[in-house]
């Protein structure tokens, strides 16, 4: 595979190392350097971002505080179980995370329109229409005449 092939194949991704804190001065730039050549050696390429001693949520390690180190790199996804490996293999590094950064993709070139699901029929009874006063009268002259007529009966 020549070097472009390399190049179309690698992905970026964020490396997020927590260092052990006794790393002062030469020996966080050892440390940095050593991270550095083991991703080079794997045909990639790396950028520290920044780095800060904080507390550890819990202990690691008997270690209360760590130096959090943040990089980007660019390898090929072959190689990141081997790079993996070889971070394990580091005393000084405690722990370390990779995740794969987002690339842009291409928009869709034709947007299907979202179809909308057609409304579910409720059921609901049929009711009477409320009784207005001029019927709620004539109802009400018949009910009286129906009367009068049985208790003439009677």
């Amino acid at each position: 595979m020549d070097e472009a092939a390399k190049e179309t194949a690698s992905k970026d991704y964020e490396i997020m190392f927590i260092l052990a804190p006794q790393l002062e001065g030469a020996d966080l730039d050892k440390t940095k350097q050593e991270i550095t050549d083991l991703i080079i050696k794997y045909g990639g390429t790396i950028n520290f971002k920044e780095s800060e001693k904080r507390t550890l949520a819990y202990p690691i390690n008997k270690q209360n505080l760590g130096i959090y180190l943040t990089t980007q790199a660019s390898i090929s996804p072959e190689n990141l179980s081997e790079i993996s490996k070889q971070f394990k293999l580091n005393k000084q590094i405690l722990r370390h995370i990779i995740t794969q950064l987002e690339t842009a993709k291409a928009a869709p070139e034709k947007l299907r329109p979202i179809r909308k699901p057609a409304p579910k029929k409720v059921l609901t009874p049929e009711f009477k229409k409320p009784a207005t006063p001029e019927t709620t009268e004539g109802k009400l002259e018949e009910i009286d005449k129906k009367l009068d007529e049985l208790i003439d009966k009677i």
